[in-house]
C-alpha cells in the first residue's frame, strides 16, 4: 500500500474521533503495533501521545523486548511507559486479562487507546469463536471501537492484512521484534493462524476481507437482536424489578433466550452462553410452580418467585455492632441496604406511600429503642390484631420479597420487636390518638440488591 494511502486512511479514522485529550498506543514491539506507532508519530501531536508496553514476563526475552520498545520510542521522541504484569498463567486468556487490566489502570476520561489489530487477527478471532459455539455477538469479532474503562479503544488497522502491513513496514525500513511463541501451535490462535488460515489464504486470496465482511454483518444482526431485547425488556419488566413470568412466557423460545441473554449479561457482566441458558431453562423456568428455584450467575443469584424472575446481588448484612451504634432521631438514616426514615407525627396521621396502602400506626416513643435484623423464629403482634404471629408469616402477608426480609430493619426494645418500619407498629407501642409520636419508614435500595 502506498505511503500516502495508508496515512490518509489512518488520518481519516482519527479525524472521526472527537474530544480526545490524550492518545495512547498499545505497543508490544511487534509488526502491527510498530506500524501503528510510526503512523501516529507522523500524524499526531507528540506531546499528547503515550506508548504503553506491557511486559508479561512470560518469555526469556521479555525484558529485552521492553528495552527495544523504550529505545524505539526514544528514537522517535515519544513518551513510553512499561507496565509489568504477572498473569495467573501463561495461557492466552490470562495474559490478555492481565494486559487489559493494566491498560485500564492507566486510562483517564478523554483518552483514546489505539491497538494494531489487523484483518488476519479478526479472521482468527471469528474462527476461534466459531469453534467455541459463539452466537452473532461473539462471531462479530473484535469491534473497531468500544469503551474501555473510562476511555475509548480504536483499532484503525482492522481493514488491512498482515502482509500489507509487513510490506509497508519493510518499505519504510522499520524494525520490530518477533515473539517465537507465535509459531507454537499448542496455542489455539497460533494453530488457527498456521494450520487453518494459511491454507485458506492460499486457496482463496483475500479471504480475510470476506470474513471481516461477515463479521460486520453479524455485528449488525447482534445490534438488531439487542434492540429487540430492549423492547421485550420494557414489555416484561415487573413493578419490583425483574421480569414478569407471564409476559416472558408469552414470547417465543428464541425471543425468551435473547431477552434473558441481554438482561443477564447487562446486569451481571457475565457472558451468557448456550449451556447457561439451558441451565436457566431447566432449573429455573421449568421448576415446579410450588418451588422457588435459584441459580448462581457470577456474583449474582437468579431467582424465581411467584412466577417472576429476579436477579439479585449477594446481600452483605451490616454487623450487629454497627446497628447498635445507630441513634434513632427524626430524619433519614442510611443503612447498607436502604435508608430508614423517622418522621415526627400525630397519632391520627396516616401514611400510604411508605406503607404501600396499608395502615401504619404511630410509634409512641424512641426511648430505649434500637435497630437490628430479624432472628430465627421471632414473633410479634401488630397493633390492633389479636395474638402474636410469626414474623415470617407477617412478611409473607405483607408481600415482602423473601430476599429483602433478612435485611429489613426491626425496631426493638431489648428482645421485643416494637415496630417493623414501613409496615406496622406492635401492640402496646403505638401512640395514643392525638399524641405525638414517630412514623418509621423503610426504603430498600432495590437497585443495589435487585436488577
Amino acid at each position: 500500500m502506498p505511503v500516502d494511502a495508508l496515512l490518509q486512511t489512518f488520518e481519516r479514522q482519527l479525524a472521526e474521533q472527537h474530544h480526545v485529550r490524550r492518545w495512547l498506543i498499545a505497543y508490544s514491539g511487534g509488526l502491527d503495533s510498530r506500524v501503528l506507532v510510526e503512523l501516529a508519530a507522523r500524524v499526531l501531536d507528540r506531546t499528547c501521545l503515550l506508548l504503553l508496553h506491557v511486559n508479561h514476563q512470560l518469555q526469556p526475552a521479555s525484558d529485552a523486548w521492553a528495552a527495544h520498545c523504550v529505545a524505539q520510542a526514544k528514537s522517535l521522541g515519544l513518551a513510553i511507559q512499561v507496565l509489568n504484569v504477572t498473569p495467573d498463567s501463561a495461557s492466552e486468556a490470562d495474559a490478555r486479562e492481565a494486559r487489559y487490566a493494566a491498560f485500564v489502570r492507566q486510562l483517564r476520561p478523554g483518552d483514546l487507546l489505539l491497538q494494531g489489530h489487523h484483518s488476519d487477527d479478526q479472521a482468527e478471532t471469528l474462527l476461534l469463536r466459531l469453534m467455541r459455539g459463539a452466537g452473532p455477538k461473539g462471531l462479530a469479532g473484535m469491534p473497531r471501537q468500544r469503551a474501555i474503562g473510562p476511555a475509548r479503544l480504536l483499532r484503525p488497522l482492522l481493514d488491512l492484512t498482515r502482509a500489507e502491513l509487513e510490506l509497508w513496514a519493510r518499505e519504510q525500513g522499520l524494525r520490530w521484534v518477533d515473539d517465537p511463541s507465535n509459531s507454537a501451535i499448542d496455542y489455539d490462535r497460533n494453530f488457527i493462524r498456521h494450520r487453518v488460515m494459511a491454507p485458506l489464504i492460499e486457496r482463496w486470496p483475500g479471504v480475510q476481507a470476506r470474513m471481516g465482511l461477515s463479521a460486520g454483518l453479524l455485528d449488525e444482526s447482534a445490534g438488531l437482536l439487542d434492540e429487540l431485547a430492549r423492547d421485550d425488556l420494557d414489555a416484561c419488566r415487573g413493578p419490583q424489578g425483574g421480569l414478569r413470568g407471564t409476559a416472558l412466557s408469552a414470547l417465543s423460545p428464541p425471543r425468551q433466550r435473547n431477552l434473558l441473554r441481554h438482561w443477564l449479561t447487562d446486569c451481571s457482566g457475565v457472558a451468557v452462553n448456550a449451556p447457561l441458558l439451558a441451565s436457566i431453562e431447566q432449573e429455573v423456568l421449568r421448576a415446579g410452580q410450588d418451588r422457588q428455584p435459584q441459580l448462581r450467575i457470577g456474583s449474582y443469584t437468579l431467582r424465581r418467585y411467584r412466577g417472576d424472575l429476579f436477579l439479585l446481588a449477594q446481600p452483605q448484612a451490616a454487623s450487629a455492632e454497627m446497628l447498635a451504634q445507630i441513634r434513632l432521631v427524626p430524619g433519614d438514616i442510611a443503612l447498607q441496604h436502604g435508608h430508614l426514615s423517622i418522621v415526627a407525627a400525630l397519632a391520627e396521621e396516616r401514611v400510604t406511600p411508605e406503607c404501600k396502602g396499608r395502615h401504619a400506626s404511630v410509634l409512641g416513643t424512641l426511648e430505649g429503642v434500637a435497630v437490628r435484623y430479624r432472628r430465627e423464629g421471632e414473633r410479634c403482634r401488630p397493633a390492633g390484631r389479636s395474638g402474636s404471629h410469626p414474623l415470617k408469616k407477617l412478611f409473607q402477608e405483607y408481600r415482602v420479597l423473601p430476599w429483602l426480609r433478612d435485611t429489613w430493619p426491626l425496631l426493638v426494645c431489648g428482645d421485643e420487636i416494637v415496630a417493623v418500619p414501613g409496615l406496622w407498629v406492635c401492640e402496646g407501642w403505638q401512640a395514643e390518638p392525638g399524641n405525638k409520636g414517630y412514623l418509621a419508614g423503610w426504603h430498600p435500595a432495590l437497585g443495589a440488591a435487585l436488577r
